[in-house]
Parts: C-alpha cells; sequence; structure tokens
C-alpha cells in the first residue's frame, strides 16, 4: 500500500491527535482516576513482560544480521525486519486487557474523527512524566504499532502521522512506515533542551533518520526516491515543555539552520499544551520559509517550500492566515484537557470553525 498524502492545496488543514495514555494506565498515579483509566494488575504486568522479553529476542536477532550502526537506535525496526513474528507476537499482546483497553479507545476515537470530517490523524503516547529516548518501554513501541495498524485496517483512507515520546523519532520511523503514515513528528531533530524528566536526546538524529528511511524504503521495495522520502520529518522548533538554554530563545537561531539541516516541515508552538503560538513567530517562520523557497530556486532552478504547523494552541483566525496544518489536541478533549479522552461535540464544533 502506497503512502496516503493530504492535499496539500487545501490550508489550513487539521491534524487530530489520537493519545494514547499507557503511562497514565502503568504509572497509577493518584491522578489516573481522573481520566477515567482502567486499573492494571500483576498478571498484566507479567503477560506484558513476557511480550517485551519476546521483542529483546527479535531485536538481538536483527543486531546480530544486520551491521548498520543506526539499528542500535531503532529497536522497533524490528516491526519491519522481523514482520511476521512481531504479527504473530502483537496477537497476544492485543489479549491483555489494557492494551486492548488501548487498541478500542484508539479506533473508535478515529472514527469520531473521521466521520466528522478530519482525515488526517496523529498517534502519539501519552502522559507525563515520560521515558526518554531509549529508556522507553519496548512495549510502549508495541503498542503504537498496533494501534496504528488496527487504524489504518479500519480507516484506510485517512492521512496518519506518529510520534513517540518523549525524543524519539528514531523509534517512530518503522511504526510510522509500517502503517504507510505521511509524516513523523520529531521533537528532537535539532538542537537539545531540558524537559521536566531529563535532556532531550539528540546525537545526530536527523541523519539517522534520513538514512534508516531510506534504507527501509528501499528494503519494502520502493525504487521512486520521491516516494522514499515517506514520511516525512515534521520537526519542532523551540518545543514546548522544554527549556533551553538562553540564545536558544530567539527562534531565527533555529529558523537560520532549517536550510542547512535540510529540515522538511516546520512545527510552531505555545510554551506549553494548549498555548497560542504567537503572531511574531508566525511572520518570523514565514519569512525564513519564503527565503529558502528565494535560495533554492535562485542556487538550483528549484524552489523547496516548506509546510509551516502549529504544534498548540488554537487561535483561528491568526492560524487561518499562516499556517499549512494545524495538529489538534486539547480542543477535541472533554472539558477541553489533554489528556481526557476525546468528546465528540467538541469535534464538531472544532470543524464547524473551519467549515
Amino acid at each position: 500500500m502506497a503512502v496516503i498524502k493530504p492535499d496539500t492545496s487545501k490550508k489550513p488543514q487539521l491534524v487530530s491527535t489520537i493519545h494514547v495514555p499507557t503511562n497514565n494506565i502503568l504509572h497509577n498515579t493518584i491522578y489516573r482516576e481522573l481520566f477515567n483509566l482502567p486499573d492494571t494488575t500483576l498478571e498484566v504486568f507479567a503477560a506484558i513482560d513476557k511480550v517485551r522479553s519476546e521483542l529483546y529476542e527479535l531485536y538481538k536477532s536483527v543486531l546480530n544480521e544486520y551491521s548498520r550502526e543506526s539499528l542500535v537506535d531503532a529497536r522497533s525496526s524490528i516491526f519491519l525486519l522481523r514482520e511476521e513474528e512481531t504479527k504473530q507476537l502483537a496477537e497476544t499482546y492485543t489479549q491483555i486487557p489494557v492494551i486492548k483497553y488501548l487498541v478500542d479507545r484508539a479506533v473508535n476515537e478515529a472514527k469520531i474523527f473521521s466521520r466528522n470530517g478530519i482525515n488526517i490523524l496523529h498517534v502519539e503516547n501519552i502522559g507525563a512524566p515520560y521515558y526518554i529516548g531509549k529508556d522507553i518501554p519496548f512495549e510502549e513501541l508495541l503498542t503504537l504499532y498496533v494501534i496504528s495498524q488496527e487504524i489504518r485496517k479500519e480507516l484506510p483512507e485517512l492521512v496518519l502521522g506518529v510520534h513517540v515520546l518523549a525524543s524519539d523519532e528514531i523509534e517512530a520511523l518503522p511504526i510510522a512506515i509500517g502503517c504507510d503514515a505521511y509524516y513523523v513528528r520529531s521533537e528532537s531533530a535539532i538542537f537539545s533542551g531540558d524537559r521536566p524528566e531529563g535532556k532531550t536526546v539528540n546525537h545526530g538524529n536527523l541523519a539517522k533518520y534520513y538514512t534508516l528511511r531510506n534504507w527501509f524504503n528501499l528494503r519494502k521495495g520502493i525504487s521512486d526516491p520521491e516516494e522514499r522520502r515517506y514520511p516525512q520529518i515534521w520537526t519542532d522548533l523551540q518545543k514546548k515543555h522544554t527549556e533551553f538554554e538562553e540564545y536558544l530563545s530567539d527562534i531565527n537561531i533555529w529558523l537560520g539552520h532549517a536550510l542547512f539541516m535540510k529540515l522538511e516541515a516546520l512545527i510552531i508552538t505555545g510554551f506549553e499544551t494548549g498555548k497560542d503560538v504567537t503572531e511574531s513567530d508566525f511572520i518570523k517562520t514565514k519569512a525564513a520559509i519564503d527565503k529558502i523557497e528565494q535560495t533554492t530556486q535562485e542556487k538550483f532552478g528549484k524552489g523547496i517550500k516548506l509546510p509551516l504547523i502549529t504544534g498548540s494552541g488554537l487561535d483561528v483566525e491568526l492560524y487561518k492566515k499562516y499556517a499549512d496544518f494545524i495538529i489538534t489536541g486539547t480542543q477535541n478533549k472533554k472539558n477541553k484537557y489533554w489528556e481526557n479522552e476525546v468528546d465528540e461535540e467538541n469535534v464538531k464544533a472544532l470543524v464547524a470553525k473551519f467549515s
């Protein structure tokens, strides 16, 4: 199946988020009941541990077979390189009550968005506190893989994106390729910062992503070089909930590296979830995008036009003026709190603002 792509002539386009609250269930903090999430049991942990052990055996076999260094950062590569074994394991995994709940909830929310006319969905794991990079539990990656696969099966016409929190676009890549996703959201492709749970992980992430994407897609039998450039990587600038060194508080520093780093799409956000992007940041980002298009046209005879994406907030008129894609999460949730379930009435109200 080919990558499903959006109609880029329509602007802006809404992207709605499917939040997968694995952490909120398994952490069992004093907040769990507030989100109306199921409890877990020792038997559930034992079943998950057994699956994790089998995942690592598959991963070891991949590392033994392939000498590509970047695979060390991509445990999820087994979803592509050991696809049949992964699917067999997934059948057992999805029978675990907590995992079945997460899959059913995600598919149900995807159907809510779809029947209300939102055709681009973004699958990501929540909630805080997060693991970072290699510390993300292997089974968390399998959960996102299973859910992405199930949404693709149930709603094959949708455009999909994948985001692995925190700070792990490398692990997101095989998940995204496996469900023919259009993009991966990256919060650590350029520079590094401090999140509440620790430092974002960036050790040549973008170089690893681009090379592995090309390699995985070649192995998949995709000969067209343009088609091998999917999933695109949508890069966060000054990622929300992240503190950066003082010199990085100027968004122009980030924008000045966009062409140098060969970024494919730019995400700008407010300071935290639900906060609006400022018009000043919109103006600066649009100017940088225009400059990249002008420079590439002058130097190479082909202008590269990067999409501008918002990653938080929803100032409708302002966002309509500047954005190509608008990632929405909070606005769709019960009581407009980002970790709650989707409220279909809020989805309808959101869609009405853009109709």
